[in-house]
């Protein structure tokens, strides 16, 4: 509930440090879920490496496997979804918290913040709908690129009065 609404933050822009607050904890959960995704690319190699070792040694497949196959192969669906779903959050990550920086700073704290916790729902299932079939994955895509948008926009128009 304080990350939404701050009982502190002033309904406009921000006129103080306090006000930013509520901005600080989307930050903070954008950052986690930032480490969630590069701790579940590297686990998920190393889960596709034992399930590969696994096969290997129950002789289902003839060929021993590789780490760096795996890993960095596009080959094992799981590792492309994990190694996209780290990718795609990273090339956003800096224009989402820049649109939530000035959004926060020249329209609403209120604002920003609500659009950040929408995009990181929208984010979170990422890995999810990667791995269904297309156009499933704007699902999750398009939204995001909205919210980061917006704020961009909205900041721009108002900047601009």
């Amino acid at each position: 509930y304080l990350a939404i609404n701050h009982p502190e933050t002033s309904p406009g822009p921000a006129q103080s440090l306090n006000d930013y607050t509520p901005v600080i904890y989307v930050v903070a959960a954008s950052m986690c879920m930032y480490h969630v995704f590069l701790f579940y690319q590297g686990y998920t190699a190393v889960a596709e490496l034992q399930k590969a070792e696994k096969a290997f040694r129950d002789k289902k497949t003839k060929e021993a496997p590789d780490i760096k196959q795996i890993k960095y192969g596009v080959e094992n669906v799981n590792v492309v979804a994990a190694n996209r779903t780290a990718g795609n959050y990273t090339e956003q990550l800096v224009p989402f918290l820049l649109g939530l920086y000035f959004y926060s700073t020249y329209v609403s704290v209120q604002g920003a913040v609500k659009w950040g916790w929408v995009w990181l729902f929208f984010r979170s299932f990422y890995t999810v709908v990667f791995k269904l079939p297309f156009p499933c994955l704007l699902i999750s895509t398009i939204p995001a690129y909205y919210c980061v948008w917006f704020m961009m926009g909205a900041t721009l128009v108002t900047i601009s009065k």
